[in-house]
């Protein structure tokens, strides 16, 4: 009995020492010192930092976002505190065994799901924040708000972890419980803080490849034309796009200017450039944020071939006043903000004008023979009715005037007059969780006047009024699933003449466009996600009737957060057709709706692209293009354009033929602390086929420009100044070269060609290429704050220090068998100066 009860005794005290010795194994793992010796890593380098220091870590990689940036001090920590605080923002539970530490994601258990929905907004202004992210650590759950700013998701029942983030906004993340569905709205605030711990991996959302948000500040850093500030021109750095920095016309991907479509708070522009292009309509303080597509365009978006730039303007602080005051080499502004009733009614009105016509009115003591101004003018109203309600009413007016006294007595002069005209009148209403709605009642007006007062008073009228009507709604069956709805109709008024005097030549045609379309989004996997599409267009015109069905798809698969590729194809239409006789952007082109005679232009774009997030909130991407053209139209070669316009016969003088254009485009940015670098790179090709051209062979089109390259860099070199440099680089623009002479074409048709006067005439249109051009900006800016939102910033530099900038004007001539070709460029070297202060 004794032997028995010894040996029980001794089992009993070595299962106990056991116990003792496995408690200290595990408290000694817990608390075994790790040292740091990196500030700002990833995660996985600090865990393999522990595991390199003795610790046993399990993990699963497909679980921690092991590529998130993290900052931390140097020293030296226990390895359970360095883990709590390395996972703190992740929803990771540490489990300590015998020798080993699991780090794992609970799986939730099955329950139901329910909807949080609400607006995100921009600080107390309740700015809403367009297409702003929302992620649900430690899932694959995420989503985007909606142009208005509102979202909706569904969570499983019970805590998630949220984190939303913005274009230029501190990322908030919040942890809420959910039991059943929930409103709530959230706050971000302006501006990027360090954080003991910072997680600043960037995140590819849905959608990233797609939508190209436009950073404003960019362009108010960078050293553009003149100094002006015009968010526009931050679209000219991107790949595929050519020629506008400068000044002049902007193409997109082989496109014509008339293709881009402009929209302001939803209103389609026709004309979006002051004279010559140097700058744009819009008062960049005015503008809240630009989205830009140039492939896989959403079914919403029509009436155009090449791109898509969506502006829209503040709404108008609900809680304070704030406002903007600019002087520059060109143009004067200021743009006031804020409550008519705090929390209700709020406003933004801003005003710009160019003030040179002033300048050289006093310089030259009296009237110079030359008077040119610009104005713009902005006024938004934001009445907030309820929650779920908002009403927005939104205008637009500007013009150009310019004339020239091309006589001492001012007696023969030219003038060039254009404006627009834009008032929207929208309601944004939340039917429930997952249906929001969107009403749009609009009206716009293009006016142009071309006017030759001289003795014969030649004039050309154009107008072109819009009256539309439309309806959106979306709708979240899922997080898996959304659906965007709309229907449309717009009536649309040309009116053209030769003379605006002769009523009865005004040419006066209406049409009416009713247009339906959806779009789909379905996650088929995590990584894989579908947007499928169609838009439907009715055209009806006089005596004809035109059916436009285009498919919209693009397919996009993330294989991590980092990687991400993507596929997509498109059929545009454009019942609006524009000829541009010059490089330069002035209002006297050709316009005209589509007819019987003139179908519609189409263009069907494929792409493939790569993306890649790098480290330090950088990216690189690469796209391949082609594009198809159909119904292109063009002047006959042998003809005087202006004359054909003038004497009311153009249609004879017209011909139509088709075109592709196919390309490689590379884009680069990142920014470090002190540093921020842009650049892109374009290889393209655009052929025009015309059946009465060139013996029906294709040749090149006018705006085939092959390279384009652009890089933009800034410097922080302090909290109040910095410097920045523009490079650009093109191949050179195409001109005709004329081989021989004939006869002007009215003369051939009317039997009396042998009177005629003759035009030089070149059987391949556009068969000489010009120099390289490129150019280089340097600019500096001040920056001093006064007090809380007061700042003074005082901006200065020099255009085209170094290069050879495009011509605005091109002209060939063949005498004794010798060709000649002068180029005129206005203006080389050109400093500026502006000063803004805003509060």
């Amino acid at each position: 009995m004794l032997k028995y009860l010894s040996c029980l005794f001794l089992f009993l005290f070595l299962i106990s020492g056991h116990k003792k010795i496995y408690a200290q194994e595990k408290k000694g793992l817990a608390d075994q010192e790790i040292r740091i010796t990196i500030s700002e890593g990833t995660l996985g380098q600090y865990l393999n930092a522990i595991v390199a220091q003795g610790v046993n870590l399990s993990y699963s990689s497909n679980q921690l976002p092991l590529a998130d940036k993290i900052k931390l001090n140097k020293g030296v920590y226990k390895a359970a505190q360095l883990l709590r605080l390395l996972l703190s923002t992740y929803p990771v539970e540490i489990k300590t065994e015998r020798d080993k530490i699991i780090l794992y994601v609970p799986q939730p258990q099955a329950a139901s799901s329910h909807t949080l929905s609400g607006f995100i907004y921009s600080g107390d202004s309740m700015e809403a924040l367009p297409y702003a992210s929302i992620r649900i650590s430690g899932t694959n759950l995420g989503t985007q708000s909606n142009e208005y700013g509102f979202y909706t998701i569904e969570l499983p029942t019970g805590i998630n972890y949220l984190q939303l983030s913005y274009s230029g906004y501190r990322t908030l993340r919040d942890t809420i419980k959910i039991s059943g569905s929930k409103v709530l709205n959230f706050s971000l605030q302006p501006g990027l803080f360090l954080a003991e711990v910072k997680i600043s991996a960037p995140k590819l959302t849905e959608g990233a490849t797609e939508l190209q948000t436009i950073n404003l500040k960019t362009v108010g850093d960078l050293p553009m034309a003149l100094g002006e500030t015009d968010p526009l021109k931050a679209i000219q750095l991107k790949a595929g796009v050519t020629g506008g920095l400068a000044g002049g016309n902007m193409y997109v991907r082989g496109g014509s200017p008339d293709q881009n479509l402009v929209l302001l708070d939803g209103i389609p522009v026709y004309n979006y450039n002051h004279f010559t292009g140097l700058l744009s309509i819009f008062n960049n303080d005015a503008v809240k944020h630009i989205d830009f597509y140039k492939g896989a365009f959403p079914s919403r978006y029509e009436g155009r071939l090449s791109s898509v730039i969506d502006v829209k303007t503040k709404d108008g602080d609900m809680q304070k006043y704030h406002g903007a005051v600019n002087i520059g080499l060109l143009t004067s502004s200021a743009m006031i903000e804020g409550p008519l009733i705090k929390n209700k009614i709020s406003f933004l009105a801003s005003f710009r004008r160019s003030w040179v016509d002033g300048l050289t009115y006093l310089l030259t003591k009296g009237d110079n023979g030359l008077k040119y101004y610009l104005y713009d003018a902005n006024l938004k109203i934001n009445y907030w009715i309820d929650s779920t309600s908002r009403i927005y009413l939104s205008a637009y007016k500007g013009s150009d005037r310019f004339r020239l006294n091309l006589s001492d007595d001012k007696t023969s002069a030219i003038g060039l007059n254009w404006s627009n005209q834009l008032l929207s009148f929208r309601w944004n209403k939340v039917h429930s969780p997952r249906l929001f709605h969107n009403s749009t009642l609009s009206y716009s007006e293009f006016k142009n006047q071309l006017e030759d007062q001289d003795q014969n008073g030649d004039r050309q009228f154009n107008k072109i009024t819009d009256i539309g009507i439309d309806n959106d709604l979306s709708y979240s069956w899922n997080n898996t699933v959304k659906s965007y709805f709309g229907i449309k109709a717009k009536l649309t008024r040309f009116q053209s003449a030769p003379d605006a005097e002769l009523q009865s030549d005004i040419e006066d045609q209406h049409s009416v466009h009713l247009q339906a379309y959806t779009d789909n989004d379905v996650d088929i996997l995590p990584q894989l996600k579908l947007r499928a599409g169609l838009h439907y267009t009715a055209f009806i015109t006089s005596g004809k009737t035109y059916h436009s069905f285009q498919p919209r798809t693009k397919l996009t698969y993330t294989a991590n957060d980092q990687h991400q590729f993507y596929a997509s194809y498109a059929i545009m239409a454009q019942f609006y057709h524009q000829i541009t006789i010059n490089a330069l952007s002035l209002p006297n082109e050709f316009r005209a709706p589509s007819t019987a005679e003139l179908p519609p232009q189409q263009s069907a774009i494929y792409e493939i692209g790569y993306l890649n997030h790098l480290p330090s909130s950088g990216r690189i991407g690469i796209q391949f293009y082609r594009k198809d053209f159909s119904n292109l139209l063009m002047y006959r070669p042998q003809q005087n354009a202006l004359e054909g316009q003038l004497a009311g016969n153009w249609r004879d003088r017209l011909i139509s033929g088709k075109g592709h254009s196919q390309g490689v485009e590379i884009e680069y940015a990142q920014d470090f602390k002190w540093l921020s670098v842009q650049a892109s790179y374009t290889l393209f090709k655009t052929m025009f086929i015309f059946d009465q051209v060139n013996n029906g062979k294709a040749f090149k089109a006018p705006h085939d420009i092959r390279n384009q390259f652009n890089t933009a860099i800034t410097v922080n070199l302090s909290s109040k100044w910095s410097c920045s440099t523009l490079f650009t680089y093109s191949s050179g623009m195409l001109i005709t070269l004329p081989g021989y002479a004939l006869p002007d074409l009215d003369h051939v048709l009317s039997g009396t060609a042998k009177d005629a006067p003759t035009y030089l005439y070149a059987t391949e249109p556009n068969n000489y290429r010009l120099p390289a051009n490129y150019g280089l900006n340097i600019g500096a800016v001040y920056q001093t704050k006064f007090r809380a939102r007061q700042q003074g910033r005082l901006h200065f530099g020099i255009n085209n220090i170094l290069g050879k900038p495009r011509p605005f004007q091109v002209n060939a001539s063949l005498e004794n068998n010798k060709i000649n070709v002068t180029q005129i460029i206005p203006f080389k070297l050109l400093p500026y100066v502006g000063y803004s202060y805003s509060f």
